[in-house]
C-alpha cells in the first residue's frame, strides 16, 4: 500500500498537480493518459500536464516558406513573367502573391527536442508532493525528475493563385510526438523517521496527422518600394490532442504583411526586408479544462516577425527572421519556490516548482537558405535558435525541405 501511495505521489506531482483540477477520464494509452492508464488511476490529477506542457506542444508553430518563384502580368509581351529578386523568406510571409492560376508545393521537416518549460530544465525538476487538505495524509514526497520529449514534424504545403492579387493555401502536418518521464526521490512520514526511496521511468509515443491550416492571402496595396497584403489562417482540430497531435481547438488568426522590393546593397546582392503582424485566437479544447471539468479557450497570442531575405545570387537566397510570439492568461509552471511541508512532525523547506498562470514572450531567431538547385525546384535549409526560455522551447530547430513552383 505505501509503495502504490509513493508511486502514485510521486508521478502526480511530476506533471505539477498541487489538487485535483479536471475530469478527463484515461481509458486508452494517449500520452496525455500514458502516466494514469499505467498506474490504472483517473486522470484528473495530471490534466496541468495537458494545460502547461499539451497545450504548447500542440501549438508548436509550422514553418511557413514563402512561395521561391512569383510572376506577374508583362503587358508588353502578354505572358506571365518571373518577377522575384530573390527567393522569399523561410519563417514569415511576403506581401507579393505568387501570380494568377500558378501552383507552389513543398514538402518539409523540421525537428524540436525541448529542454526548458517555462525557465526549467526539463532535465531537473524537483517538484514536491503533498496535499495537506486531504485526509490528513501522513506521506510528503520530494523529487527530482527529468522529461525527455521530441517532436518530428513533417508539412505538406500547397498554395494556389486564385487572382493576380488572391493566394489560397493549405498545409497538412503529420508529426511523431516521444515522451519519457524519469523520476527519482524521497518518501517521508510527516510523524515518524521513516522514509523510503525510489527511482520510476516511463515512456511512450504517438504519431499521426496534426491540425489542418487553411489560409487565405491579398496584396491590398503595391507601391514602387513596397507592397502590403492582409491574410486570414483557419486551423483545424484534426490533430490527435490527447497524444500532443494537435490543439484540440480551432483557431482564427488574422495577420498583416509588409516587405519591401530588394535594394541591391552590393554588387549583385540584393535585401528585401518584411514585417509580419498577427494575432491568434483559439476554441475551446479538452486540453485546457477547469476544475469543474469545463473545456476553456487555449491561450491566444500575438505574433510578429521582423527579418530579410538576402539574393546573394540568382540561384540562393539567404533568409533570418526574428520570430516572437506574446501569449495571454497561460498555464505555466514556476521556477522553484521555496515551499514548507511537515516531516517528522516539524516543517521542513522543500525548493519546488508549482503552478502558475499569466503572460509570457518567446523569442527565436532563424538563419536559412534556399537554393534554386534546378528548373523551378528550391532546396530550403534552416536553424532557429531560442532567445530566451519562457514556455516549451527547444534550443535550436532543424529544418529542410524542398518546393516546386509551376
Amino acid at each position: 500500500m505505501l509503495k502504490r501511495i509513493l508511486t502514485f505521489a510521486v508521478l502526480a506531482g511530476l506533471f505539477g498537480a498541487v489538487s485535483a483540477r479536471a475530469q478527463l477520464t484515461c481509458t486508452n494509452n494517449t500520452l496525455s493518459c500514458l502516466i494514469p492508464t499505467a498506474l490504472h488511476t483517473n486522470g484528473s490529477t495530471f490534466n496541468f500536464l495537458n494545460e502547461s506542457f499539451g497545450t504548447q506542444i500542440g501549438q508548436v508553430p509550422l514553418a511557413q516558406p514563402a512561395s521561391g518563384f512569383i510572376y506577374t502580368f508583362d503587358p508588353k509581351l502578354g505572358v506571365l513573367t518571373a518577377s522575384q529578386e530573390s527567393f522569399g523568406p523561410l519563417q514569415a510571409e511576403r506581401a507579393e502573391t505568387i501570380g494568377r492560376h500558378k501552383f507552389y508545393v513543398a514538402f518539409t521537416y523540421q525537428r524540436y527536442s525541448f529542454s526548458v518549460i517555462d525557465n526549467n530544465n526539463m532535465k531537473h525538476l524537483p517538484i514536491l508532493f503533498y496535499f495537506p487538505s486531504q485526509n490528513n495524509p501522513t506521506v510528503v514526497t520530494y523529487t527530482q525528475n527529468r522529461v525527455d520529449t521530441n517532436l518530428n514534424q513533417y508539412v505538406a504545403y500547397g498554395t494556389f493563385g486564385l487572382t493576380d492579387k488572391i493566394d489560397i493555401s493549405l498545409a497538412v502536418p503529420f508529426a511523431r510526438v516521444s515522451l519519457g518521464v524519469s523520476s527519482s526521490g524521497t518518501e517521508y512520514s510527516t510523524n515518524t523517521p521513516a522514509t523510503t526511496s525510489f527511482t520510476t521511468y516511463l515512456a511512450g509515443a504517438a504519431s499521426g496527422v496534426g491540425d489542418v491550416i487553411v489560409a487565405g492571402k491579398g496584396t491590398v496595396l503595391e507601391r514602387e518600394k513596397y507592397s502590403l497584403a492582409a491574410g486570414l489562417e483557419l486551423r483545424f482540430p484534426t490533430g490527435e490532442a490527447l497524444n500532443f497531435l494537435g490543439s484540440g481547438a480551432y483557431g482564427i488568426k488574422p495577420y498583416f504583411v509588409a516587405s519591401a522590393r530588394a535594394k541591391e546593397i552590393v554588387s549583385h546582392v540584393k535585401i528585401a526586408p518584411h514585417l509580419n503582424l498577427a494575432y491568434q485566437w483559439n476554441s475551446t479544447s479538452v486540453l485546457a479544462t477547469n476544475s469543474n471539468g469545463q473545456q476553456q479557450n487555449l491561450p491566444g497570442y500575438f505574433g510578429y516577425a521582423v527579418g530579410a531575405d538576402i539574393g546573394l545570387s540568382e540561384r540562393v537566397t539567404l533568409a533570418t527572421d526574428w520570430v516572437g510570439r506574446e501569449y495571454f492568461g497561460a498555464a505555466q509552471v514556476s521556477t522553484p519556490q521555496n515551499v514548507t511541508a511537515p516531516v517528522n512532525g516539524q516543517l521542513t523547506n522543500f525548493s519546488s516548482i508549482v503552478q502558475t498562470n499569466g503572460a509570457y514572450n518567446t523569442n527565436d531567431i532563424g538563419i536559412g537558405i534556399k537554393a534554386n538547385i534546378w528548373n523551378r525546384v528550391l532546396f530550403m535549409a534552416n536553424v532557429t535558435f531560442k532567445l530566451n526560455d519562457a514556455g516549451l522551447r527547444a534550443t535550436a530547430i532543424p529544418f529542410v525541405g524542398a518546393s516546386y513552383s509551376f
